[in-house]
């Protein structure tokens, strides 16, 4: 606060310092004038002395004759035709000519007294002595006793050069004079010229008057200036301070709104990352792109395949989707370019190949993680102005979704590396084991039916030591293969360990999954395999088959039975699915393969 105040009270300060300064200097400088012209003045009055005097004495006969007739009655008017003959200046005739008869009447006393009287000036007469021989204030009988004054500064700069001039007080007056004399010759009655000094004084009170009168408009100048300063300083403080608060209005609203949206970013990002499949990532985006991206009539995600050569519509909002649920990448503009593609860019409407001829802009945003291309957002606007508004904010969801969509992704490939067989594809035994808890443990399974098939690869040693381990990993995938198109939805294929293979059927009741084995052997034994070119000959399997009698059956019960029941099939011949003895009567057990065909049929 404080700062501010300095910083709006700086300008006021300095303008009103150099008006007053300027005109403070405006005031001494004129005073100075002053004195030069009051100066002047006085010279010229001295001057106009000095000529009367002069014509005094060389006319003082012919004066006394016309007496009555020579005072003027105009004194100002003849003042100034005095002083305009002393400057030669007179535009009438002049006053040797034609007045010198008026002049020669004229009493120098009088004359003196008039000047003195019209110019408000002293005027005092002075010998080459020094001694005053007249002056305009002064008595016959005063003159008597004023000092001499050839000491004075004035008169004898006056004798010496022609003119002096001074300024001091006065004591005989009380106050500040300025004095001005000039030296004048004048020829007495008998011939003798002799210097005179004729001497003009006025009080300085009169020029004090005038400087007082000129501080005081410099004075209401300089409040009057320093009120103008401060009202537009104000004025200017309000106006700012009126901007400041709409600035710092918007700025709050602004800052408000990247708040909410980079809050809904963060929603977002966190609520997809806590996703576990693609589908409910999908529907995380729904309501956040409604606030994140005002004015988008319709928006969908296309991911692309693993494969490469096509992208399938993961989900839409808003409005209904126009575009195509399936494309290829050649159809798409942003992935041939490798970034943002908008339909009308600068007044050309270029379209992608899977969007929809229509009347509003759309706009597709690769989905890029890493730099890997995951898929595409797609959106919809009615006009350019409200795309261009929501672009910068579309264009960080994008890699939003596009990072939230790559970590998925990543999770789920290693997830599936930590529950999957590397070789054959199919889930390992860790996996099997929760599977199995979830199945056997949780209150909702309990009750259902559970069956378990363990099998086994008749002669998978020596096989592998008859055609190499090669042979044998091609064998595995092959049967794996096979075992996964042959089982249902809900059945799991895991591989146990080894040539061994676990099929886990919930759900399924123990005369369905006798089917299915019996059903998994003929068609192991039924393939004729073949690795480089080489025949292999018959591949057959051993299958145990166990079920859940009742909630007490655990885990390890029922793959000691199975494993029990795989063992039998072993000792029975292989190429068999033996049913555990203690889930059924000896009479129903199937021991070969051959009991599950229609008669005249070969095992294989």
């Amino acid at each position: 606060m404080y700062k501010r105040f300095a910083l709006f009270s700086m300008p006021p300060v300095v303008i009103t310092i150099v008006l007053v300064g300027s005109l403070t200097l405006l005031s001494f400088y004129y005073e100075k004038m002053l004195v030069n012209s009051t100066n002047e003045r006085l010279k010229q009055v001295a001057d106009v002395a000095a000529m009367v005097f002069r014509k005094e004495v060389h006319h003082e006969e012919g004066a006394h004759a016309h007496d009555e007739e020579a005072i003027p009655t105009d004194d100002e008017a003849f003042l100034d035709a005095l002083i305009a003959e002393e400057d030669g200046t007179a535009s009438a005739p002049s006053i040797d000519e034609d007045d010198a008869h008026k002049q020669d009447l004229v009493n120098f006393d009088e004359l003196i007294d008039q000047i003195a009287t019209t110019t408000g000036s002293r005027i005092t007469l002075i010998d080459q002595n020094g001694a005053v021989l007249g002056d305009s204030t002064l008595a016959e009988l005063d003159l008597l006793s004023v000092d001499n004054h050839a000491e004075r500064p004035e008169v004898a700069a006056a004798l010496e050069t022609g003119i002096g001039r001074d300024e001091r007080y006065s004591d005989s007056k009380n106050a500040d004079m300025l004095y001005v004399a000039v030296k004048a010759y004048i020829t007495d009655h008998y011939g003798v010229t002799s210097p005179y000094v004729i001497r003009a004084a006025l009080p300085r009170t009169m020029i004090s008057h005038q400087m007082h009168q000129i501080w005081l408009w410099v004075a209401l100048i300089s409040f009057a200036g320093i009120a103008c300063v401060i009202a537009i300083t104000l004025f200017f403080n309000r106006m700012m301070d009126k901007q400041t608060a709409r600035e710092q209005a918007g700025l709050k609203a602004e800052v408000k709104e990247r708040t909410r949206e980079l809050s809904l970013m963060q929603q977002l990002g966190s609520l997809m990352s806590a996703c576990t499949t693609m589908d409910s990532a999908a529907k995380v985006v729904h309501p956040v792109a409604d606030k994140l991206l005002p004015g988008c009539t319709a928006g969908a995600i296309s991911l692309i395949k693993s494969s490469r050569n096509r992208l399938d519509m993961l989900t839409s909002w808003g409005d209904e989707w126009q575009g195509a649920d399936r494309f290829e990448p050649s159809e798409c503009w942003a992935l041939l370019k490798g970034h943002a593609h908008c339909s009308d860019d600068e007044g050309l409407e270029i379209r992608c190949g899977h969007s929809h001829d229509g009347h509003d802009v759309q706009v597709c945003i690769p989905l890029v993680a890493q730099g890997e291309t995951l898929g595409i957002l797609h959106l919809s606007y009615p006009d350019k102005e409200h795309l261009e508004a929501n672009h910068a904010m579309a264009e960080s969801m994008a890699e939003q979704i596009g990072l939230a969509l790559a970590n998925m992704r990543l999770r789920e490939d290693l997830r599936q590396q930590a529950i999957r067989d590397p070789m054959t594809g199919l889930f390992n035994r860790r996996h099997m084991m929760d599977f199995l808890e979830q199945q056997v443990y949780q209150p909702e399974n309990q009750h259902k039916p559970l069956s378990l098939m363990m099998i086994d690869l008749d002669h998978f040693k020596r096989f592998n030591d008859t055609f190499g381990h090669d042979a044998g990993d091609y064998v595995l995938k092959q049967v794996a293969i096979e075992l996964r198109q042959a089982v249902g939805k809900n059945d799991l294929i895991c591989r146990y360990g080894g040539e061994e293979i676990c099929i886990i059927c919930p759900g399924r009741e123990l005369d369905a999954t006798r089917e299915l084995a019996l059903e998994l052997v003929h068609r192991i034994a039924g393939q004729g395999m073949q690795f480089n070119g080489q025949a292999l000959g018959n591949i057959t399997l051993s299958v145990g088959v166990t079920t859940r009698r009742d909630n007490e059956t655990s885990i390890e019960k029922m793959l000691k039975e199975a494993d029990d029941a795989l063992y039998e099939a072993k000792e029975g011949g292989r190429n068999r699915a033996v049913v555990n003895s203690d889930n059924m009567p000896p009479a129903s057990n199937i021991t070969s393969i051959d009991d599950a065909k229609p008669s005249g049929q070969d095992a294989g």
